[in-house]
């Protein structure tokens, strides 16, 4: 074996650059990016040319790319060499030539302190390149390095293509070396469906018929997004997801499943993911601990997300061309693997707390409503109560923030006629409480605000036990929230709430707010109790 770099990150992206077949590149001389050079000019696989001036190197390059039409790289050293690319960027950028800028860079802490050919290199071509990344040097960040490493080389060719900057800070000594083959990288693919061949359509289906343990998983999705009801087979697929997903025919509390089975029962062969935000850890950990041979994730517009780390093919376009294509193993799979999934779970029991009184409003609940949860607590304890029929349910997990939970949900009932639940802790409601000083509340919104006098999330999270980390505080919302037209209720113990939940449920001709006082700490108790069990 050739002597190449020791070093983690130019080792993983000369690896993937074979991967994805990215071969050629035009080198210009300098010391910080001669580790890179001489390892791709050591491999066989690698057809390098030499530029003095980069002005000149990224011309070549961009002609290189058009007569082979396939991705060029160009690799130059620190400082003000990057900038002499800029004219054949913005020739690439316009003509969509897959160039990939590759800049050898000092540690970012040497930016700006008279370092020699040091300035801020990540971004220096805005808008004229596809994608701009800075790739971290340190060894523990190889999975976050890999997938920028894909991210990177899947853009160069992503629908009409584009220049790619490739940023990498590099610390001496630069030039240890080593004999050791290079690493087999997880390779990213990325899949278009409407410009699918057969041979890749064949490739799909062989990769789908190899796996016969197959999870759907849903994260968060519109009131819409349905499923076609043959993949709900008992044998084919388990289809899964949360209430945020919206879909009647997932399953939609894994935590109460997957805590009473081992994990080697639960993981898959195949992964396939689709929606936004996951909420349950003990999902996450199953799925990153024990890595399905093959995830990919439906995005329409292609964009790469590797929430469990074991990414290996983005699938883009629309969703319903891949439920059609896996229609096809409706009756073809691990029958007892999806069973497993399907099994009851019972309706989990509390005494009075935060647990009980979102269970009982959401068992309450008329059918058809719209459920609202703010983020932390709330969201986490619908969790474990299932939903009456058609119920659509609506969360600002993008970012998952605290601020802005009640505006949203009342902007949402402003253009929605339906009854509009809204559940949601103390420090979210007073985050936000200008929402309700808004002219003309629907009459549809019912409140259910939780209030233990702080952030009761902290109290079953790792964080020091202090007043100002839990926003602590003795502020009731009842006052506010009359003025602002509200028929107001205040439940302090288990013998206020039927009344209340009551009000909660039933029609009327004003906006409903029920404030329950509940204990933090006895909240927190039950909530890891009930967690234990599993």
């Amino acid at each position: 074996m050739a002597d190449i770099s020791s070093s983690d990150t130019i080792r993983d992206l000369v690896s993937l650059m074979r991967a994805h077949g990215i071969t050629r590149c035009v080198a210009c001389p300098g010391s910080r990016n001669s580790p890179i050079v001489a390892s791709l000019a050591a491999l066989p696989d690698f057809e390098l040319r030499g530029a003095t001036d980069e002005r000149s190197a990224g011309f070549l390059a961009c002609g290189w790319a058009s007569a082979t039409q396939s991705p060029v790289a160009v690799c130059v050293t620190s400082g003000s060499a990057l900038l002499n690319l800029h004219p054949a960027v913005a020739e690439a950028s316009y003509r969509h030539l897959p160039l990939l800028i590759i800049s050898a860079d000092r540690p970012a802490s040497w930016i700006g302190q008279q370092d020699g050919q040091t300035l801020p290199q990540p971004g220096a071509f805005g808008s004229l390149c596809r994608m701009s990344l800075q790739i971290p040097e340190a060894k523990e960040e190889h999975w976050h390095r890999n997938r920028l490493l894909n991210e990177a080389m899947l853009e160069l060719r992503h629908r009409a293509g584009g220049p790619v900057h490739i940023n990498i800070p590099l610390s001496e000594p630069l030039f240890g070396t080593t004999t050791e083959p290079l690493p087999t990288p997880r390779v990213i693919r990325r899949t278009e469906l409407a410009k699918m061949t057969a041979d890749e359509e064949t490739e799909l289906l062989n990769t789908v018929a190899a796996c016969p343990r197959r999870l759907i998983l849903l994260g968060q999705l519109p009131a819409d997004a349905q499923l076609p009801p043959i993949l709900a087979g008992e044998k084919a697929f388990a289809i899964v997801g949360e209430h945020l997903c919206n879909t009647a025919i997932a399953i939609t509390q894994p935590d109460a499943v997957l805590g009473t089975s081992p994990a080697a029962d639960m993981s898959p062969d195949m992964l396939i993911t689709y929606g936004g935000c996951i909420i349950s850890k003990r999902l996450k950990n199953l799925l990153r601990n024990t890595p399905p041979r093959e995830h990919w994730h439906i995005c329409p517009d292609g964009t790469v997300v590797d929430t469990f780390c074991g990414l290996t093919r983005v699938i883009e376009g629309d969703p319903a061309e891949l439920w059609e294509l896996l229609a096809a193993f409706a009756d073809d799979g691990d029958e007892a693997y999806a069973a497993r999934w399907l099994k009851p779970t019972p309706v989990p029991q509390f005494p009075y707390s935060g647990m009980q009184l979102v269970g009982d409003l959401l068992g309450a609940m008329p059918r058809g409503s719209v459920l609202h949860l703010a983020n932390s607590s709330t969201v986490r304890f619908a969790q474990f109560f299932p939903l009456p029929a058609d119920t659509q349910v609506e969360c600002n997990r993008g970012v998952n923030g605290i601020e802005g939970s009640l505006s949203t949900a009342l902007g949402f009932a402003m253009g929605d006629s339906r009854l509009q639940f809204i559940i949601c802790g103390d420090l979210s409601f007073f985050y936000d409480m200008n929402a309700l000083w808004l002219q003309g509340i629907p009459a549809n919104v019912r409140i259910l605000l939780l209030n233990n006098g702080g952030g009761g999330i902290f109290e079953f999270i790792p964080t020091p036990d202090h007043p100002l980390v839990n926003g602590c505080h003795h502020i009731t919302a009842t006052a506010w929230a009359e003025s602002c037209g509200f028929e107001c209720l205040s439940v302090k113990s288990e013998c206020d709430w039927p009344a209340a939940l009551a009000a909660l449920t039933s029609p009327g001709n004003r906006p409903v707010l029920v404030e329950a006082f509940t204990d933090s700490v006895a909240d927190a108790a039950l909530f890891t109790q009930f967690n234990s069990q599993y």
